[in-house]
């Protein structure tokens, strides 16, 4: 057959791999584990190696890639033995898990010995998005280890498609003493890497180029458990991670392929999942879309009643499986089994939609779970939801079939300030940024009125939501009856201390126009009032808004995030017993972040009734990292407020 340097290049990366795993614990086995072990001595347990190394090559013509994974880890803790010795491998049908061994050693007599013997299983991974993935997890368990111990993996997976090559995350659930991403591929290959995430400077990066090959590698030492913080989309906003795609490439003795060189490529790549969908016409289809927009005359009516009838009559059910997470179902199927995924839900408004003659497209979306572009990253991972998008009149207008009480024109808060791929024709497409909605949209105005009987207050609440708050009452309603209505209903009546009783809950809501709602009830709290001799004192802030919104400024390095802007409104009346009269009323306070964030509170009084006014206002979907101080001393500010009472003498 003869010499054949890409056979040779091919048979070397297949034995660099082999090595590359083999020797991965050998290299580890090198470490100080007793240096290790006292520097983390108050961790549970601590990676002392993680490497992997994605190779890309050229298999009989066909380019294809594949990664070798390898971690390490020490147990440290008394409690680690029974709660760190298992390790997880993560994979799917666009990631395959080829192979994988594992072993544990134990320490003893300053010395380890071998632990071979393990358990392991193999069930579906739990995940917030299932987009366009089936991920599974084989679980691998070592009994009889103690503290000291090393657990140890190696694993294999192909890529079943180049577009969707795997992220490689620093930080993870436990620090990491060192940490290794090597890609290798052959110089015909371009590639690019965005680093997303806090602390890219501490990465190291490298090119070595060899004789037909390159590899770039990423290395880190010393990383930190991965924080958790609650007020933030996710994970993908802070967490360090490395996102490598393919922009192009040229086989020996073939054209160049653009494969995610823009979002042009990635547009075209997504194409081919909707060419197929509703391609044909179905009778029964266009029957109900008649009978549907049956009387509408504008073509705002006629797609606003589809997706009413769409949200009333689908049922959002969130399913993938491989290729399935990318391929809208056809139209007339989702309309006869009536449920289906986002993607199904944007198939079905779509073809409803074109059916009456409106102008209507598939639409990607990245919620604001994702922190990428498709100018930044043109690949698959910027997006994690599908809609329909229409247009009326020249004005764009996003219809998400997934949330079952968003109006007719509105937009989702999880899309908010996201950009859009909007699927025009097989050639064309659009990129929207969707507008974020404006705190007036979105208020909640709470009135409570309270009268003294003794140290005892009762009163009676009215909260009024509109937009984006009713909207998230009314599926928080929807989902819960009966007993479990009437205890969400006190969660969010409940107030002033834990002696509070509530009755009556009511909730009314309505089914058009902006859908607002109504939630009422009445309430008792004993021993509430303060008293002292011919003195009455009471804190007439039975709610405290924002009390727990400060940022920890030291543990916290990326924004604050809100999931809308609002403007909450507070009216507390209290009805001043006869014979007593006001002797003091806490002055008016106020704080302000310009453009992100407000408060005013103010008492008044006319000698019946003592009347206190809350306003705040959120003007911005986050507080920058630099305007934490600020922040916090605001809600300080206000806090202090929260301690003021009012006091009642008698005559």
């Amino acid at each position: 057959m003869g010499y054949s340097p890409e056979r040779a290049y091919r048979n070397a990366l297949r034995c660099l791999i082999y090595l590359y795993v083999i020797t991965g614990y050998s290299a580890a086995l090198g470490q100080d584990y007793d240096q290790i072990y006292k520097k983390y001595s108050n961790e549970q347990a601590v990676f002392t190696s993680v490497k992997e190394q994605l190779v890309i090559d050229n298999d009989k013509g066909n380019l294809v890639a594949h990664s070798s994974i390898s971690r390490e880890k020490m147990l440290i803790g008394e409690l680690s033995p029974g709660v760190f010795n298992k390790e997880f491998i993560f994979y799917s049908s666009f990631n395959k898990l080829v192979d994988y061994d594992a072993g544990a050693s134990v320490y003893e007599n300053n010395g380890y010995r071998k632990l071979n013997k393990y358990t392991s299983s193999t069930i579906n991974s739990d995940q917030d998005n299932v987009f366009y993935d089936d991920l599974k997890q084989t679980e691998v368990v070592f009994d009889g280890l103690t503290a000291r111990s090393l657990v140890k993996i190696n694993y294999s997976q192909e890529h079943s498609d180049l577009h969707m090559l795997p992220s490689f995350f620093f930080e993870r659930s436990l620090p990491v003493v060192e940490e290794t991403y090597e890609v290798t591929a052959p110089k015909y290959v371009n590639l690019k890497f965005v680093i997303r995430g806090n602390g890219a400077d501490r990465i190291i990066q490298k090119r070595e180029e060899g004789k037909h090959s390159i590899t770039y590698s990423f290395t880190a030492a010393n990383i930190n458990t991965l924080k958790d913080f609650s007020d933030a989309p996710s994970h993908l906003w802070y967490a360090l991670h490395i996102v490598p795609y393919i922009t192009s490439y040229s086989l020996p003795g073939k054209e160049k392929v653009d494969l995610l060189s823009d979002p042009a490529h990635l547009y075209a790549y997504y194409y081919e999942y909707i060419r197929s969908i509703n391609v044909g016409e179905d009778t029964e289809l266009k029957n109900t879309v008649a009978g549907i927009t049956a009387g509408a005359r504008t073509e705002r009516e006629k797609a606003a009643l589809i997706y009413k009838w769409v949200q009333k009559n689908i049922y959002y059910v969130a399913f993938e499986d491989s290729l399935e997470g990318f391929i809208p179902r056809q139209a007339a199927d989702i309309c006869k089994r009536k449920f289906g995924d986002c993607k199904d839900m944007a198939s079905i408004i779509t073809a409803m939609c074109r059916i009456a003659g409106i102008k209507a497209y598939f639409t990607w979306i990245g919620t604001r779970s994702r922190p990428y572009t498709y100018e930044e990253t043109p690949v698959p991972g910027v997006d994690n939801h599908m809609i329909s998008t229409i247009n009326i009149g020249g004005e764009w207008l996003f219809l998400d079939g997934t949330h079952p009480m968003l109006p007719f024109g509105e937009v989702s808060p999880a899309v908010q300030g996201k950009e859009a791929l909007i699927a025009l024709d097989e050639k064309n497409f659009k990129i929207i940024r969707i507008p974020e909605t404006p705190a007036a949209k979105n208020t909640t105005s709470d009135s409570t009125y309270i009268k003294l009987n003794g140290n005892r207050l009762t009163g009676n609440i009215v909260i009024n939501y509109k937009g984006y708050p009713s909207w998230d009452m009314q599926i928080r309603m929807m989902y819960n009856h009966n007993k479990d209505r009437e205890t969400l209903s006190k969660d969010y009546i409940s107030r002033g201390s834990n002696k509070f009783s509530g009755s009556n809950y009511q909730f009314t809501q309505s089914d058009t126009g902006y859908r607002d709602c109504r939630l009422s009830g009445d309430f008792a709290i004993d021993d509430y009032v303060g008293q002292a001799g011919k003195e009455y004192y009471v804190n007439m802030n039975l709610s405290r808004a924002f009390e727990y919104n400060h940022i920890d400024t030291e543990a916290r390095g990326v924004p604050y995030y809100f999931k809308f802007m609002d403007i909450g409104r507070e009216v507390v009346k209290m009805e001043i017993p006869q014979g007593y009269h006001v002797s003091y009323l806490p002055p008016e306070a106020s704080g302000k972040l310009d453009g992100v964030w407000n408060f005013n509170l103010k008492y008044s009084t006319d000698g019946r009734y003592v009347v206190l006014l809350k306003n705040f206002t959120t003007e911005s979907l986050t507080v920058p990292v630099q305007d934490f101080v600020a922040f916090n001393k605001i809600i300080d500010n206000l806090r202090k407020q929260y301690k003021e009472t009012v006091v009642l003498t008698s005559d």
